[in-house]
């Protein structure tokens, strides 16, 4: 920033383009010097704070616009390189910017600033160097945040008032965290953080919508009522507010449903009582006792299941958890692998090798293309996302796999297509070091 009549070797052109920039930015720009003293005051600067040039500039008056008694503004602060004053004048409120070098920035709320209107200002400041780094002043650029601000206490009121809204919500939070808390405890999800991540994620998007309508519809509410109390409203305005209410409204409705049907999904995953307890299992047997019971749906997807798992295939393990990943495993095949009234074929294959048995579960469907391998087994991956899918059946039957069964999973690629996982599992399934040690010990 160059100081005026300083001298620069700048040409006058060059001058005249720096004074033009700074003069028609639309946010106050305030430049001091070494002394404090207050060099640029740009024309927004006299807009928003209603104080002419000319009355500041070589004082240090600056204080004069934000403050009722002399005391630094941010940029006094930066160019003393002063962090008691900065924890003194601004605390709670400073940081470093993300955006600029040895910059801070605040955001702080002004009453009755500049034509006695009271706002909310953000505000960075910055040294100042000369081309052999030496300190020469201090700049400030300020936004003017208020309406932001105003429209967050709007959304927080309208929020205030819908608050059967708020409390199903609150409620609908609590118990999302009692299910994820169940699902850690019954299910050992190795990865129970990105889950709950994930969750929270599509939470915001509906919560999110009804933030946002509801901001929305507010501010056609006053629009309307100020028509109405001036006696400007039209039948076509009223028309176009009522049908904007009813659009509103639906869409919230569906934003609330969505919210719900997220949360009963989480529920019905942890619904199963899954006590883990160990013993000797026969491998065809207990997969037998799930194809029995989806007999009735996978007649109805038209789905032909064949059990080629040999006889003599014993495990110690626990029955819960590989129930539940041949469970998932046809569900998830039922609801993606074929078209409608499309027939269909599931088989279950199983090999022993010394101290491993690996389990292979193919189906005849459409597949999953190779780009999505990657993603499968992430939370909340799904192409049916609101229409029955939400994304964590398979999510599970990796935590199960690799967790307390002590296993591994991989995606094949079959060249008559359809869907082949290939799940690799210990005959004897790990021990906890304790009860309540998620660390397991072959």
């Amino acid at each position: 920033m160059l100081r005026p009549n300083s001298g620069n070797p700048c040409s006058t052109h060059e001058q005249k383009l720096l004074d033009e920039i700074v003069h028609t930015y639309p946010q106050p720009i305030i430049v001091i010097d070494n002394d404090h003293r207050v060099i640029i005051w740009n024309k927004a600067c006299e807009k928003v704070f209603g104080i002419p040039a000319q009355d500041v500039l070589g004082t240090k008056d600056q204080w004069k616009t934000f403050y009722p008694e002399p005391r630094p503004i941010l940029a006094d602060v930066v160019l003393d390189d002063d962090q008691e004053q900065l924890e003194q004048f601004y605390p709670g409120l400073h940081r470093k910017s993300p955006f600029i070098e040895d910059a801070y920035e605040v955001e702080s709320f002004f009453p009755k600033l500049g034509s006695n209107i009271d706002r909310w200002l953000y505000f960075t400041a910055k040294r100042l160097y000369d081309e052999e780094g030496h300190v020469v002043g201090a700049i400030e650029s300020l936004i003017d945040i208020t309406q932001r601000m105003e429209a967050e206490e709007e959304v927080k009121q309208l929020n205030d008032s819908l608050s059967d809204h708020s409390k199903k919500l609150e409620e609908a939070n609590d118990e999302l965290k009692a299910t994820m808390l169940k699902l850690a405890n019954t299910q050992k999800l190795a990865s129970l953080g990105k889950l709950v991540a994930g969750i929270s994620h599509e939470l915001n998007t509906p919560i999110g919508n009804i933030r946002t309508i509801s901001t929305a519809l507010k501010a056609d509410t006053v629009k309307i009522q100020h028509q109405l109390n001036s006696g400007e409203m039209t039948k076509s305005a009223l028309e176009d507010f009522l049908n904007n209410v009813l659009e509103s409204t639906d869409l919230i409705e569906k934003s609330t449903a969505k919210t719900a049907e997220l949360i009963m999904s989480c529920q019905q995953i942890s619904a199963s009582d899954n006590e883990y307890e160990r013993s000797q299992l026969d491998l065809r047997a207990l997969v037998e006792e799930v194809l029995n019971r989806q007999t009735q749906g996978l007649a109805r997807s038209n789905i032909l299941v064949e059990n080629l798992i040999p006889h003599d295939i014993t495990m110690n393990s626990f029955a819960a958890p590989i129930q539940q990943i041949f469970d998932n495993l046809i569900n998830n095949t039922r609801m993606h692998a074929f078209d409608d009234q499309q027939a269909g074929k599931i088989k279950i294959r199983a090999q022993i090798c010394e101290k491993t048995i690996t389990l292979i579960f193919t189906d005849t469907g459409c597949g999953i293309p190779t780009k999505n391998f990657v993603k499968v087994f992430d939370p909340f991956f799904t192409t049916k996302f609101g229409q029955g899918g939400n994304g964590l059946g398979l999510y599970i039957i990796f935590n199960l796999v690799t967790g307390v069964l002590g296993g591994s999973l991989e995606l094949q690629s079959p060249d008559n297509g359809g869907f082949e996982l290939h799940i690799t599992l210990p005959t004897t399934s790990p021990y906890a070091l304790t009860v309540e040690d998620d660390t397991y010990y072959i």
